[in-house]
């Protein structure tokens, strides 16, 4: 079956189904358009999405962060973390 014939298809099926059943579509379909303009890129450590726009905008304000200084250096990290394994020192 060609691109064509299926979306002639499935215009007739569309014409046959009742309103919640259309909804579903509309949402599957609005859900896969608007997708591709803003791409999963990964996923968080529970599985949650991170597409492309979110990630942008969360790397140009740590950029800006950087830019300020506003980071810890190797040295201070090791630091902190010699902490984490003698809470007491």
């Amino acid at each position: 079956m060609s691109a064509v014939e299926i979306k002639a298809q499935i215009n007739k099926y569309l014409d046959e189904v009742d309103d919640s059943f259309l909804k579903v579509v509309y949402s599957m379909l609005d859900t896969y358009v608007k997708g591709k303009d803003d791409p999963i890129i990964g996923y968080d450590i529970k599985g949650n999405p991170l597409h492309a726009s979110v990630a942008k905008k969360r790397y140009e304000k740590d950029l800006k962060a950087v830019e300020k200084g506003e980071f810890t250096t190797t040295t201070e990290l090791r630091e902190i973390s010699k902490k984490w394994l003698n809470p007491t020192k």
